[in-house]
C-alpha cells in the first residue's frame, strides 16, 4: 500500500471563564501528547484555561478547524466553552472527530452524547491508551490494533474501543463500552514532556525557600494517580479510586529531565498528587532518592490529616530530606460539615495534626471550605474558632476564608444536595456556590463577606505585599544598612528604627484584617445584623460594611488609613513594587 498519512490531531484545555496567574501546563493532556508521541502521532496542544476571550473567537484564531481530530479535557467550569469550540468547529469541519474526556465527560458521558451532536466520542477516565486506539484506527490504513488495514480511516471499527462512549451510527441510541483497565505501570509513560500554545503564557513557577533564603525555580511533577479515600465532594471518585504510584527513580529522572529539557536548575518539586502520603514508606523513599541526586532539591505535596498521624514517624526525616510545606485537607473544623464532606475524622484529629506538623516546624498550606449550602452559624464559628487557636491569623493568601463547596458533577455530595432541594441539577451547570445557602442568615453573611472581598481585599493584598517586601529586604541586608553599630544606616534607602517597628505592626494588622471583620460579621450575623441594618439598607453595602471594618494598627486607624500608610512606609524605604505581584511569604 501507499505512504500512511498521519492525521492532524490537537489537544484543547478550554476556558474556565477567570484568569488565574498561577497558571500552569494542564498536565493531563500533556501525559497523553507524549504517549501519543511516543507511538509516533504527534499532536499540538493548546491551552487557554485561564483566558477570558470568547471561545469561538480563540478557536478561530487558533486554525482549530484545520486538524482531523480535535479533544477536548473539560471540568464542569470549562465544559460550556469546549461545547462552543466543537460546534464551531464541527460546522466548519464536519469530518472532525471531536472527542471529550476529563472528569465532567466521564461523569455525563452518555448525557453529552444525547444533547450535543458537534461530540462524537467521549473517552472515559484515563486517556493515554484509548486515545492511541483512536488515532490508529484514524491513520489511513492502519487498524486500532496497529495491523495494516486497506479500508482507510474506517470509523465504524474504532466504535469497540475500551473506554469510549459513542453514538451509535445508525442513530438507534449509544454505545457505552466497558470500562478499560488503569494504566497499571505508570512508570511505562512518558514524561508529560509537551508544549502548547498559550492564549496567555505561563508565569515562571518559583518557591521562597525562608530557610535558604532564596528564591528557586519550581517543577510541577506527579508521581502517583488518584487516591483511596471518599471525601464526597472530590472529582478524584469521578476518574475511579485505583491509587497507583510511580517508582522513586523515575521521579528523579523527571526532575532532571526537565532540568536539561529547559535549561533550567530546578531545585524545588511542587507534587501535583491527589494524595501524593498514601504510602508512607514510597513517599520516604521520593524523599531520599530526591536528596541524594541533589541536597539542595525541596519539595511540598498534599494529603490528608490523618495520614500525617499515622505517619509521624516519617515526618522528621522528610524534613531533613527537604520537605518545606504540606497541602493539609482540613477543609472543615465542624463535625456536621466534616461528615456531610466524608472525611471520616474530628474536628480533633485536624488539630492535632496542625500541632504535629507546627511542632516540627513544617509549614501549612490550607485547604479549606468554609461554606457549603447546610452551613450553619455555629459552623463558621467553628471555623473562625479554629483558624484563630491553630494559629492560622498570619495565613496569606486569604482565599480560605471565602471558599464555598463548589458541586461538581459525578460527586456525591452533588447528589445529596440535590436529594436534599428535591431538585434535577442540569448536568451542564455548575450551580454558583454563593446561591444555595438553606439559612437566610448565611445567605446575607456570605453576601456580606463576599462584598468586603470585592472592595477591600486586592488593596490589602497589594499593601500586604509592599510591606512583607520592604521587611525582607531589610532583613537580608538589602536596604543599604549593616546595623552592626545600632545605627539606621549610610544611605537614605532605609527606615528609621520607630518606622521599622511600626511597619511590622502594621503588616501583621494587615495579615488579620479580613479575620477580624470577618468576625466581626459573624457576631454581628449572631445578634440579627444590628450594625449591618444601622450601616445601610442593604447587605453588603459601602455603609454597612463601614459599620463592621475593624481599627487596626498600633493607633487603632481606619483599613483604608493603615493601607495608605503602609504603601507610603513601603515608598518611603524604596522597596515598594507593583499592585499585583507576589509578597515574598514562601509559595508562589
Amino acid at each position: 500500500m501507499g505512504t500512511l498519512t498521519r492525521p492532524a490531531i490537537a489537544f484543547v484545555n478550554p476556558s474556565v471563564g477567570f484568569s488565574d496567574r498561577r497558571k500552569s501546563k494542564p498536565i493531563g493532556l500533556a501525559y497523553i501528547m507524549a504517549y501519543l508521541e511516543k507511538s509516533g502521532f504527534p499532536s499540538s496542544g493548546f491551552d487557554f484555561g485561564d483566558s477570558e476571550d470568547d471561545a469561538v473567537e480563540l478557536a478561530a484564531h487558533y486554525g482549530l478547524d484545520r486538524f482531523d481530530v480535535v479533544g477536548f479535557s473539560v471540568y464542569n467550569e470549562s465544559f460550556r466553552a469546549a461545547i462552543a469550540m466543537a460546534e464551531w468547529i464541527k460546522n466548519r469541519r464536519p469530518e472532525c472527530l471531536i472527542v471529550l474526556g476529563g472528569p465532567h465527560a466521564t461523569a455525563v458521558h452518555e448525557h453529552i452524547l444525547r444533547r450535543y451532536s458537534c461530540v462524537d466520542v467521549v473517552v472515559r477516565r484515563e486517556g493515554e491508551e484509548a486515545m492511541l486506539d483512536l488515532v490508529r484506527g484514524l491513520d489511513v490504513g492502519v487498524k486500532a490494533d496497529g495491523d495494516v488495514d486497506g479500508d482507510a480511516g474506517d470509523r465504524a471499527g474504532l466504535t469497540g474501543i475500551k473506554g469510549t462512549t459513542w453514538r451509535a451510527p445508525d442513530g438507534g441510541g449509544l454505545l457505552v463500552n466497558e470500562d478499560r483497565d488503569f494504566v497499571p505501570d505508570l512508570d511505562q509513560i512518558p514524561f508529560p514532556d509537551a508544549e502548547f500554545t498559550s492564549h496567555s503564557g505561563y508565569p515562571d513557577l518559583t518557591y521562597y525557600d525562608e530557610v535558604q533564603g532564596r528564591l528557586k525555580a519550581a517543577l510541577t511533577i506527579c508521581s502517583s494517580r488518584s487516591c483511596p479515600y471518599n471525601c464526597s465532594f472530590c472529582g478524584v471518585l469521578t476518574i475511579g479510586r485505583k491509587y497507583r504510584s510511580r517508582e522513586a527513580e523515575r521521579v528523579v529522572a523527571e526532575l532532571l529531565h526537565f532540568r536539561a529539557r529547559h535549561g533550567v536548575n530546578y531545585e524545588h518539586v511542587y507534587f501535583s498528587d491527589a494524595n501524593f502520603f498514601v504510602s508512607p514508606t514510597r513517599a520516604l523513599e521520593v524523599a531520599e532518592a530526591l536528596y541524594e541526586a541533589d541536597p539542595q532539591v525541596t519539595f511540598s505535596f498534599g494529603t490528608r490529616v490523618n495520614q500525617i498521624l499515622k505517619a509521624a514517624e516519617v515526618l522528621p526525616r522528610l524534613k531533613e530530606c527537604g520537605l518545606r510545606f504540606i497541602e493539609l485537607g482540613i477543609e472543615s473544623a465542624s463535625e456536621p460539615v466534616l461528615e456531610r464532606l466524608a472525611k471520616h475524622v474530628k474536628p480533633e484529629v485536624n488539630v492535632a495534626a496542625v500541632r504535629l506538623l507546627r511542632r516540627l516546624g513544617i509549614e501549612i498550606s490550607l485547604d479549606f471550605i468554609m461554606l457549603d449550602p447546610a452551613t450553619t452559624l455555629p459552623d463558621v464559628r467553628a471555623n473562625l474558632e479554629f483558624l484563630r487557636e491553630a494559629g492560622f491569623y498570619d495565613y496569606v493568601p486569604h482565599d480560605h476564608l471565602y471558599t464555598a463547596l463548589v458541586l461538581y458533577e459525578g460527586t456525591p455530595i452533588r447528589d445529596f444536595y440535590a436529594r436534599r432541594f428535591g431538585v434535577v441539577f442540569d448536568p451542564d451547570d455548575l450551580p454558583s456556590p454563593f446561591t444555595l445557602f438553606e439559612l437566610p442568615e448565611v445567605q446575607r453573611f456570605s453576601d456580606t463577606l463576599r462584598a468586603f472581598r470585592k472592595r477591600w481585599q486586592d488593596r490589602i493584598d497589594d499593601a500586604l505585599a509592599q510591606g512583607e517586601l520592604a521587611l525582607a529586604s531589610m532583613a537580608d541586608g538589602s536596604d543599604g544598612s549593616d546595623g552592626s553599630d545600632g545605627s539606621d544606616g549610610p544611605d537614605d534607602s532605609y527606615l528609621p528604627r520607630a518606622s521599622h517597628a511600626r511597619l511590622q505592626l502594621d503588616v501583621v494588622s494587615l495579615r488579620h484584617a479580613p479575620n477580624l471583620f470577618m468576625e466581626r460579621l459573624l457576631e454581628d450575623a449572631e445578634a440579627g445584623f444590628p450594625l449591618l441594618d444601622e450601616g445601610g439598607d442593604e447587605a453588603g453595602d459601602d455603609d454597612g460594611l463601614e459599620a463592621l471594618l475593624p481599627r487596626l494598627g498600633h493607633d487603632h486607624v481606619h483599613l483604608n488609613d493603615l493601607i495608605e500608610r503602609t504603601e507610603a512606609v513601603a515608598r518611603e524605604a524604596g522597596f515598594a513594587q507593583a499592585p499585583g505581584a507576589a509578597a515574598p511569604h514562601g509559595r508562589d
